[in-house]
């Protein structure tokens, strides 16, 4: 599959949603993960890393054998009231590139925002809500709002090309880049070569997309996967093999476009994770449904002779 392996990965954040993260970098280390995810959730938490806190996570990472793969920081979007459209922070993006580059690694991912920054309720509560709708305000610019996404992304991607770095966009359920066509959508609006997505299916699924067809729709844009199961309704996080996503297809799709790196479990909802509505660090059950995730999908990559290092 390509001149590199496969290999496992996980994000740092469902392990511990905040800092710190050297104990929980040790953890990940131990359920079987080569690669892993660092974020800063906001501007403010790029002060994080200080020089000494990169040696120490690098020194770590060397220890363990593992390798940053890539580094989660949304491109900041924000809106006045009552203002027809969004405005982008590309000076806040740039501090963000310019860290990520420090620490080493090759890819920054980003979610689209929601249309003007509205208020759009979390799709985990959709099953038990009689109605399911968003607001809609008279002084919105759809067709312009939607021009400040692909010029701000156009621009943030013109700034991570000069540190060297890809720039992978989450598909979201809401957001400007739900889908596969979404994301088609705006690298070819923006004409940047080196946007691409980052594939996860169970943010894919819920909003409509066969998996494995984005997969074979993008090609060489594929530039990392966030890996997670749900039963399609919401965008659960389960751990593959919970919930309804055909994870065989995804393998013999990725293995058709020549896709390697990593395949980086996201169990956010995975019993025991740590999540950003109680922020506690994960419990030793999560431990075990991450061993379980990765068993799971090592034994369907196989059945295609398929290896996962």
């Amino acid at each position: 599959m390509g001149a590199q392996a496969l290999f496992f990965g996980s994000p740092i954040w469902t392990f511990n949603w905040n800092p710190p993260y050297a104990a929980p970098l040790r953890r990940l280390a131990a359920t079987g993960c080569k690669g892993f995810e660092l974020t800063a959730w906001s501007v403010d938490m790029l002060g994080y890393y200080t020089d000494e806190t990169i040696r120490e996570l690098k020194s770590i990472a060397d220890g363990e054998g593992l390798t940053l793969t890539n580094f989660f920081y949304n491109l900041p979007f924000s809106r006045d009231d009552n203002a027809p459209v969004s405005r982008v922070d590309l000076d806040a993006y740039k501090r963000g590139v310019e860290l990520a580059a420090k620490i080493g690694t090759p890819i920054m991912t980003s979610m689209t925002p929601y249309p003007f920054q509205s208020d759009i309720r979390p799709i985990l509560q959709r099953p038990t809500a009689q109605e399911w709708s968003a607001v809609v305000k008279p002084e919105w610019d759809w067709a312009e709002e939607y021009e400040v996404v692909v010029e701000g992304f156009a621009a943030a991607c013109a700034i991570a090309a000069d540190a060297g770095l890809r720039v992978a966009i989450e598909p979201h359920p809401y957001r400007w880049v739900s889908s596969g066509q979404g994301m088609l959508r705006l690298i070819e609006r923006t004409g940047a070569p080196n946007l691409g997505l980052n594939f996860d299916p169970s943010h894919l699924f819920p909003a409509g997309d066969m998996p494995h067809y984005v997969v074979l729709s993008l090609g060489d844009r594929i530039y990392n996967t966030h890996f997670s199961d749900n039963e399609g309704h919401t965008n659960a996080h389960w751990r593959p093999g919970r919930g309804k996503i055909d994870w065989k297809a995804i393998f013999a799709a990725l293995r058709t476009i020549g896709y390697s790196g990593p395949i980086t479990l996201e169990l956010e909802d995975a019993p025991g994770a740590s999540h950003w509505t109680h922020f506690r660090e994960a419990t030793p059950e999560f431990d075990s449904e991450m061993k379980r995730g990765i068993r799971y999908l090592r034994d369907c990559a196989a059945e295609l002779d398929i290896i996962i290092a």
